[in-house]
């Protein structure tokens, strides 16, 4: 079955990651941010299970403060990259109107709230060069990590955007740092790593045991900071 997954995923990649889309949400009435613990750059010392991870990758959302719109890797506890985002325009996007097209007129095919989801995040793939078709634009260098949210690589003519809100919920990087990110999440690979819920508790047996399991060995956090 493993096997089955991998092969249609790699043949039909265009199709495998669709947003998580809510017909029933509210135009009026933004999602509310997931509330999840505070990341803080000592935590990389402090907290034991992030230390298992080889990669740590911190976006903060935020579009005030002097941290806004920055994505950090850290490797092995050691900053590695800082570099300026677009994340998503936190809009409600209402989709193309009859005989609009998504790449022309700059419409998404559903109906959604542009929102990069906030919290702690596993990566569930990575695609070199993923095609969105609710925006019908490539995504270079994909790094996926919440219902068809990903990093990847900003389309061209939006690098001007970078540090501030401008994506339709993915996280836009520079066309020199998203191969960055993409290679350092592929050469790290997976392996055994501590599970996390989203609110960035670890998780843990009835007898107290800290749980494992075969992943990607590069953990996201997603946070809304003004500082």
């Amino acid at each position: 079955m493993r096997f089955l997954l991998f092969f249609v995923s790699t043949l039909f990649t265009a199709t495998v990651f669709a947003q998580n889309i809510d017909h029933d949400q509210d135009p009026t009435a933004p999602p509310a941010d997931f509330a999840a613990r505070p990341f803080v750059e000592s935590d990389l010392t402090t907290q034991p299970w992030m230390k298992e991870f080889t990669n740590v990758i911190v976006i903060n959302k935020s579009n005030s403060g002097k941290d806004k719109q920055t994505l950090r890797i850290y490797e092995k506890g050691k900053l590695k990259v800082m570099t300026r985002i677009s994340s998503g325009r936190e809009n409600f996007e209402k989709g193309c109107a009859p005989g609009q097209e998504p790449k022309k007129d700059h419409c998404s095919n559903r109906a959604y709230w542009s929102q990069t989801p906030t919290g702690y995040f596993d990566i569930d793939e990575i695609v070199e060069n993923y095609f969105s078709n609710l925006w019908q634009t490539w995504m270079p260098y994909a790094v996926f990590f919440e219902s068809g949210i990903a990093t990847h690589q900003a389309p061209g003519g939006t690098e001007g955007n970078l540090g501030s809100r401008a994506s339709g919920g993915c996280v836009r990087m520079h066309p020199s740092m998203a191969p960055v990110l993409f290679a350092m999440v592929k050469n790290a690979g997976k392996g055994l790593v501590p599970k996390f819920g989203r609110n960035g508790e670890i998780l843990k047996t009835a007898q107290g045991d800290v749980i494992r399991w075969q992943g990607f060995k590069s953990l996201v956090i997603v946070h809304n900071t003004i500082n």
